[in-house]
């Protein structure tokens, strides 16, 4: 089993953000290696997101570009976005966390060898700095990370405390950064449903 399955099922992760374009040989070469269950599984969970439109169009309406030397994306995680993302019972652990604090689901490829420090991404709303606590799924450790051309870079941020978000905000890493204004149907989306408790 590869390192990035592994990973996947440790953080019961869906890889539905995997901007490459899934060659016709690699799900004959995945059934030879006997995997024919892992991708019916996916099928199973993907086909369905499609006919329904959920999958793409909800992460799309959560999803920001931060420009820089590596441009990552950054989806905000809560209700609409979480299960997209995640599976049961991470699912359940990240939905409570994105709750009480601001959480993006950050991904990148970098198109050069890079080295990128995960402990200065930092909210900034209202002259307020909020920081973040960086979790590693891959290469998106603590700290100043190498991460070779080509390799996927996947984590969350956890910033300190969830802010407001019917004002603008912006989200920065070193000198680069994305200010982030929800419209009025991204703030519909983020409302819990009638009878549902905040």
């Amino acid at each position: 089993m590869d390192s990035s399955h592994e990973t996947d099922q440790q953080f019961g992760r869906k890889n539905v953000l995997d901007s490459s374009t899934p060659k016709p040989f690699a799900f004959w070469s995945c059934l030879r290696m006997k995997k024919a269950p892992l991708v019916i599984g996916i099928l199973a969970v993907c086909l369905p997101l499609a006919v329904s439109g959920q999958g793409a169009p909800s992460l799309k309406n959560f999803t920001w570009a931060l420009p820089g030397d590596v441009s990552f994306g950054l989806v905000h995680l809560n209700d609409t976005t979480a299960p997209i993302i995640f599976q049961p019972p991470t699912l359940y652990s990240i939905r409570a966390r994105a709750h009480t604090n601001t959480m993006f689901y950050v991904q990148a490829t970098p198109d050069k060898n890079v080295q990128i420090d995960t402990t200065n991404f930092v909210i900034e709303q209202n002259g307020e700095t909020v920081a973040s606590l960086p979790t590693n799924i891959k290469h998106f450790e603590k700290g100043k990370v190498a991460v070779p051309k080509g390799e996927r870079i996947e984590g969350m941020l956890t910033f300190n405390k969830l802010v407001n978000v019917s004002q603008p905000f912006t989200v920065k890493h070193g000198d680069d950064s994305v200010q982030i204004k929800f419209t009025g149907d991204q703030l519909k989306a983020l409302a819990p449903a009638p009878g549902e408790p905040k």
